[in-house]
C-alpha cells in the first residue's frame, strides 16, 4: 500500500496514506487540504473514562460494558434495535486528530431523545444547545465544510472508502472504546450503524450477556 504524500485513490480499495483532500469552511471561505479518517465510537465507549490499561484489561472492560450496553438500545427503543444491537457514532478526523473533528455524514442518526424522559436540568440543557430546530441536532461535516474533493484528481470523496482510525487498550495505547478492537481483533465498516455484541464477543471467544 502506497503512502506517497497525495497517492491518487484506487478504483474499489480503501484510500491509503497519503490520500489528501481538499474543502472549504462555509462560513468564511477558508480551504483546506487533510488527510481524513473515520472514527467509529459504539454506545457506552466513555466507560473508558474511568480506567487506565494498567488497571484493568480490554477483555475485562469488555465484560463490564457488554452487561451494561448488550440490550440498552433495545430496551429504549424496541421498535428501532434487537437485543445486543449497539449503535455506532461516527466522526471524520485526521490521523493525528487535532486539526477536524465532526460528525460523520450519510451515517444513522441516533434516535431523536425523548424530552419527556429528561430530568428538567437535563431538558434545559439540550433545548439551550439546540433550541426547536431537529436539525441542529443532526449537524455534521457537510453542515460546515463542502464536500472534500482528491488534491489531484479532484475526485469526490466516497465516505465508504475512507480508513477507519484504530483504537487500542494497551501499553501504550488508551483510546476511548478501544478496549473493544484490542479485545476482539475486529473494529466496524465504515459507517457501520450497529455492532451485535453477543455475535461478535463470541466469535473472539468473550464474555457475553446472556438474554
Amino acid at each position: 500500500m502506497t503512502s506517497d504524500l497525495d497517492a491518487p485513490p484506487q478504483t474499489v480499495l480503501p484510500y491509503g496514506p497519503g490520500s489528501r483532500w481538499t474543502f472549504t469552511y462555509r462560513e468564511n471561505g477558508f480551504t483546506q487540504t487533510q488527510e481524513l479518517v473515520l472514527t467509529a465510537e459504539p454506545t457506552g465507549a466513555a466507560i473508558t473514562d474511568d480506567y487506565d490499561p494498567a488497571e484493568i484489561t480490554a477483555q475485562e472492560l469488555w465484560r463490564l460494558w457488554a452487561e451494561q450496553q448488550a440490550d440498552f438500545m433495545h430496551k429504549q427503543w424496541p421498535d428501532l434495535y434487537r437485543p445486543g444491537e449497539v449503535y455506532i457514532s461516527w466522526g471524520v478526523t485526521c490521523p493525528d486528530q487535532n486539526t477536524i473533528s465532526e460528525h460523520a455524514p450519510y451515517t444513522q442518526a441516533w434516535p431523536s431523545p425523548r424530552l419527556s424522559d429528561m430530568d428538567p436540568a437535563q431538558r434545559a440543557a439540550h433545548e439551550s444547545l439546540y433550541g426547536e430546530n431537529p436539525d441542529a441536532y443532526r449537524e455534521d461535516f457537510l453542515t460546515h465544510f463542502t464536500h472534500p474533493v482528491h488534491a489531484v484528481t479532484g475526485e469526490p470523496v466516497n465516505w465508504l472508502r475512507l480508513p477507519v482510525l484504530d483504537r487500542g487498550w494497551n501499553r501504550t495505547a488508551s483510546d476511548r472504546g478501544g478496549f473493544v478492537q484490542e479485545a476482539t481483533g475486529w473494529k466496524p465498516s465504515p459507517l457501520q450503524p450497529t455492532m451485535d455484541v453477543r455475535q461478535i464477543g463470541a466469535a473472539a471467544g468473550l464474555y457475553v450477556a446472556p438474554l
